[in-house]
């Protein structure tokens, strides 16, 4: 089993308000035993064994609810019961957003899962795509905010650059009119210059997260940004991935 297969089940669990133990809204070793019930359902001998073995890997998963927002370290409240294993009690924005989750939100939650998603494009974007895609994961997952932020510009930058070359032919030509002043409208308007409006637009707002997010860390001022901004980031770079892909060949023509 997989951590992010341990994160899912997790999350599950939660929402269906069987992850509680004690005084806990999220007792790590509900999971665990669940896993086991999974892979042994109709066999109860096992069970004990394979829970024990699972929990570390449960334990990791928490921690990374914890780590993103939706949990935090503790009992739900003062004077209920805590055990020496320990637990986590749902914040107010796991509480918020727990129900809510779409698949994009889960996805964000499972780093292996996102990143499996994102290398995918890998053949249609290129290795500047990849490598640059990966990292930002990276960095969201050491708490490096304004690094993930800058990485995912830096991704978007390169799905766009490979569009432009797919549509144009000449690698060289594109990166040429990239380089000049305005250099990255000029492309934007090489791609859906002559695009009907809708796409145009789209375009044209998943192309903010470059602005947005590579040339934030050019003005050398403090930022103060959070897990917050470094997820919301990824997602619009995994929905510019998804637009991109599916609207490709019309794109390109």
């Amino acid at each position: 089993m997989e951590l992010d297969e341990a994160i899912a089940i997790l999350i599950e669990l939660l929402r269906r308000g069987q992850a509680q133990g004690y005084g806990y809204d999220l007792y790590p070793r509900r999971g665990a035993e669940e896993a086991a019930l999974r892979q042994h359902p109709h066999n109860p001998t096992p069970r004990e064994q394979t829970t024990r073995d699972l929990s570390p890997l449960f334990f990791e998963a928490a921690w990374e609810l914890c780590r993103r927002g939706i949990v935090r370290p503790g009992i739900k409240r003062a004077g209920d019961q805590a055990v020496e294993e320990g637990g986590y009690s749902l914040t107010i924005a796991g509480l918020r957003d727990l129900d809510s989750l779409d698949a994009t939100g889960l996805l964000l939650a499972q780093p292996g899962s996102l990143a499996a998603t994102l290398a995918g494009y890998r053949n249609r974007y290129g290795e500047g795509f990849h490598q640059r895609a990966l990292e930002a994961i990276k960095c969201r997952n050491t708490e490096a905010w304004l690094a993930c932020c800058t990485m995912v510009g830096a991704a978007a930058e390169s799905v766009l650059l490979a569009l432009a070359i797919a549509k144009s032919g000449s690698e060289e030509e594109v990166l040429g009119v990239y380089r000049q002043a305005r250099g990255r409208q000029k492309v934007l308007n090489l791609i859906v210059g002559q695009a009907n409006a809708p796409t145009r637009n789209t375009l044209t707002t998943f192309s903010a997260i470059i602005s947005m997010w590579r040339d934030e860390a050019a003005h050398g001022r403090a930022s103060p940004l959070s897990t917050a901004n470094a997820d919301e980031a990824l997602r619009q770079l995994l929905h510019m991935c998804q637009w991109v892909d599916r609207e490709w060949e019309q794109l390109i023509a």
